[in-house]
């Protein structure tokens, strides 16, 4: 007997994130030195598993993204009957029940964003930007968010905020190292975003999780997928300042579970734990920048050294590249101010909580909510010859 599908449950940035991240607000597509990965579609993957939700990808362009997920789901054949006028309609009657029309939304317009949240009893923010001025990372990452956060309002004031209509869940995708008072305007206004969604309700409000991931790798990452590529061609691969920066990869399908997990707005347990919770996302390993580059080395099957450039040489490569229509050699200044800061999971008792809010790892999360087989989180020496 299958389960009726009853939770609605929204992707906002649905498309690749890192790669096209920034497609809901015409922002330059990005491909950084520190980019993530494939998120969208994995959460959604994981979405998918779960027979009580409808899954609503929403973007710019999320048909993308929709056809392919159909095509996986359902086979190719179902794919090549629809014309190309009308994909969404035909491909949602196929589907009612798990991927739902999709819908165009900006999050610089809360009113799409409104339109897109009707009925919905999750919403997954996963948008974002890796380069860009000041000013896209203000009106994309912070007032970006104060958008989601008013359309959640009118929604749940238009649906009265009963028991069973409204939403009831906010997971939004942050990053390690956000931080309201930094300099840089990526760290910046992600910390601004999150000090916006923890003030933003009471406690008749939706439960509200940030997850604050390190370095994101898996299957279309845009990091080491970059560098094997980079090795490719350079004679060597650089690093900067050493290459000694820290950093705690992550696996994106364990990210996607515990999304999944987040999403059961009806599990007690699961609400009680993470709301108002700052959830610090990584992997079972910490390893230095170079030693990243040797992974990629390794995996990649080739062999270059690897040679360490001083950060002031990369702050005027980024001077000159960040003027230059975007490559797969483009790095930016702020780019290069980053890669100066470790980027590994603070300890719970050395982080400031400024609104009340809790402070959990992935590890501990998936200790208690995951199943026997995802418990663990996946080690990136196990994934990465999967897919390089």
């Amino acid at each position: 007997m299958s389960v009726a599908a009853t939770r609605k449950v929204v992707i906002l940035g649905a498309g690749f994130v890192g790669m096209s991240y920034g497609q809901l607000n015409d922002a330059p597509h990005s491909n950084p030195l520190l980019c993530d990965s494939p998120t969208g579609k994995h959460v959604a993957r994981a979405l998918a598993q779960n027979p009580t939700n409808r899954i609503q990808l929403t973007s710019k362009n999320p048909e993308r993204i929709y056809n392919a997920l159909i095509r996986e789901a359902f086979g190719s054949r179902i794919a090549s009957s629809q014309t190309s006028k009308t994909p969404s309609v035909q491909l949602s009657q196929i589907s009612p029940t798990t991927f739902i029309t999709p819908k165009v939304a900006n999050i610089t317009n809360k009113d799409s964003l409104v339109a897109a949240f009707e009925d919905a009893s999750v919403v997954i923010s996963l948008v974002g930007i890796l380069s860009g001025s000041t000013q896209q990372f203000e009106d994309v990452q912070w007032k970006g968010v104060q958008n989601i956060v008013n359309a959640v309002k009118e929604v749940n004031a238009r649906a009265g905020m009963k028991s069973e209509r409204g939403i009831k869940k906010i997971i939004h995708h942050s990053a390690i190292g956000a931080d309201a008072s930094s300099s840089l305007p990526y760290f910046r206004t992600k910390g601004l975003a999150e000090e916006e969604l923890f003030g933003a309700f009471g406690v008749n409000g939706p439960s509200v999780t940030v997850i604050r991931p390190s370095l994101i790798f898996g299957e279309g990452d845009g990091f080491f997928k970059r560098f094997a590529t980079l090795a490719k061609y350079l004679p060597f691969l650089p690093v900067f300042g050493g290459g000694k920066t820290l950093f705690q990869p992550v696996f994106v399908g364990d990210i996607a579970h515990a999304i999944e997990i987040l999403s059961r707005v009806d599990d007690e347990e699961v609400m009680k734990a993470s709301t108002k919770c700052l959830l610090q996302a990584g992997g079972p390993d910490i390893f230095t920048y170079r030693q990243m580059m040797q992974l990629v080395l390794r995996h990649s099957h080739r062999t270059r050294p690897i040679i360490s450039l001083p950060f002031a040489v990369g702050t005027m490569q980024g001077m000159i590249l960040e003027r230059l229509p975007e490559s797969i050699f483009t790095v930016t200044q702020n780019q290069v101010e980053q890669l100066k800061l470790d980027n590994i999971v603070t300890d719970a008792d050395k982080m400031p909580s400024l609104h009340g809010e809790k402070n959990l790892t992935l590890k501990e999360f998936m200790a208690q909510f995951g199943q026997a087989d995802d418990r663990e989180l996946k080690k990136i020496t196990d994934i990465l010859p999967t897919y390089l």
